[in-house]
């Protein structure tokens, strides 16, 4: 109980110290008697393997863009690791989460997260269904945020793909056009389903894109878990 305590206090201290409270207009005390205090008591119940392994995480702590913007959070986690200032060419307000795929509308947990390390050179599409037949759930876009929120190390060894999400063609396409980028977006991009990667190998700053749900990439995997938990 101790090391579950520990591991969530510091998921905890690492919200608060980012301002969540602010975003979501609540003061410190009213969002973590609200948001943060309910999942304390769920500990207890638990049932994780509190050891780390390569790429294995025993839970994290998500706060849903309904209550602290995803765009928000991304930039929250760039000025932590990241120098530069990068204008996100594509938003994160820009995905919804894939059919079928159903989280939460309050922070809630996320339990037995793989980072995607053990997907690398599988194309998403083929994950999910994988995922599927193991009984686990392809992670979302703002699971990937949170996960990298609180481990922005895993960035270093590989991209993470997260098929839980989809890109709304739509917004993107607007985007391109305003940009003069319609002859850069592939060939039939309308009706081919995309799903969010973040990434900072190779680029040596925190980026976010998309791949087609049938690209094989030898350097990027989709993350997964056991399961979502919320009182």
């Amino acid at each position: 109980m101790d090391k579950l305590q520990n591991i969530f206090t510091e998921q905890t201290n690492r919200i608060i110290e980012r301002k969540y409270h602010i975003i979501a207009d609540l003061s410190e005390t009213d969002f973590v008697h609200r948001y943060i205090n309910p999942l304390k008591q769920m500990l207890v119940s638990l049932n994780v393997d509190t050891e780390f392994l390569e790429n294995r995480i025993p839970f994290i702590l998500v706060v849903p863009h309904n209550i602290v913007s995803l765009s928000y959070q991304l930039e929250s986690i760039r000025k932590i690791i990241d120098e530069k200032q990068l204008e996100y060419i594509i938003k994160p307000e820009w995905f919804k989460n894939a059919p079928g795929v159903l989280t939460p509308d309050k922070p809630y947990f996320l339990i037995d997260v793989e980072t995607g390390y053990a997907r690398q050179n599988i194309t998403p599409k083929k994950c999910v269904k994988a995922f599927h037949d193991e009984g686990r759930f392809p992670l979302t876009i703002d699971e990937g945020i949170a996960l990298i929120t609180h481990f922005p190390e895993v960035l270093k060894s590989h991209w993470i793909d997260l098929p839980g999400s989809i890109l709304i063609h739509k917004f993107a396409g607007q985007d391109a056009m305003e940009r003069g980028m319609l002859g850069a977006l592939p060939p039939g991009f309308g009706r081919t389903t995309f799903v969010p990667t973040l990434y900072y190998k190779f680029y040596d700053s925190l980026r976010l894109y998309y791949i087609n749900e049938m690209t094989e990439t030898p350097y990027s995997g989709s993350a997964s878990c056991g399961n979502r938990l919320s009182w």
